[in-house]
């Protein structure tokens, strides 16, 4: 059932929070609306205005969200499993601890949104604009970020265990003990990337650019680092061992102490590393 606008003022007029599962709201003007604890599972809310609504707490499971226009909304705490939110614009948007599993968020835009403890677990954000968005603590295991822009993006603590991020660009980021064990990072850009203490074991980031990044105390155990770029990191008590290299794995310039740990038989300075005290 599409809502006449009349209908829709009525509706919005009404004492709340109100039942709308599967409603069509499509196209629907709802700028600045309270939606609060609303009831919107599996609703059609494609292409709708929802600029500064109020959405915190509210049940959108399996809505239809795609297109739609939720800049400067609050989402926090809503619950948005498997909603579809390709294309929307949730620039400014307060989505922390919210729960987004299994969400597609393609082409979505999430410019400097707040995402702090949001649970993104087998999330689809392929080619998601994320530059500058906060997702301290965020859950994003097993989500596809590949080809997502996450420039100056928050990633502290975030739990990204086997999550794509191949093609993505991290550069400049902050990844402060992140979990990126057994990701899949191949030709990503982390160049500048504070990844001091994160967890790397297993990943693959072959063909990856870390130029400038700081991986002090990281953990990149039996990662793969085939065609990887380390050029003047800080891979200070970093823990390489058993990690695949090839003659195209670049550490020129990188710098290491006495308490970084090389894969067996590897000779930093015969790679042009530095030695640093």
């Amino acid at each position: 059932m599409k809502f006449s606008h009349y209908e829709l003022y009525d509706l919005l007029n009404r004492l709340g929070p109100l039942w709308l599962a599967n409603a069509d709201l499509s196209e629907a003007s709802l700028r600045g609306a309270n939606l609060r604890r609303f009831i919107l599972t599996g609703a059609n809310l494609s292409k709708a205005n929802l600029n500064n609504a109020d959405l915190s707490e509210t049940d959108l499971s399996d809505a239809n969200l795609s297109e739609c226009n939720l800049t400067e909304a609050n989402l926090n705490k809503s619950i948005l499993v498997k909603a579809d939110l390709g294309g929307a614009n949730l620039g400014g948007a307060d989505l922390s601890e919210a729960n987004l599993g299994s969400a597609k968020l393609s082409h979505a835009s999430i410019i400097e949104t707040n995402l702090r403890e949001t649970n993104l677990r087998g999330a689809k954000l392929i080619r998601v604009n994320l530059s500058g968005a906060n997702l301290h603590g965020a859950n994003l295991g097993g989500a596809d970020l590949s080809e997502a822009r996450l420039m100056d993006a928050n990633l502290e603590d975030a739990r990204c265990v086997k999550a794509n991020l191949s093609g993505a660009s991290l550069a400049d980021g902050n990844l402060l003990k992140a979990d990126l064990s057994r990701a899949s990072l191949t030709g990503a850009n982390l160049s500048k990337g504070r990844l001091k203490s994160a967890d790397l074991s297993e990943a693959n980031l072959s063909n990856a650019t870390l130029n400038e990044a700081d991986l002090s105390e990281a953990n990149l155990g039996k990662a793969d680092l085939r065609g990887a770029s380390f050029f003047s990191a800080n891979l200070c008590g970093a823990n390489l061992a058993d990690a695949n290299l090839s003659s195209e794995t670049n550490f020129s310039k990188a710098r290491y102490n006495a308490s970084t740990i090389w894969p067996q038989g590897f000779d930093p300075q015969a790679a042009d590393a530095t030695l640093v005290q």
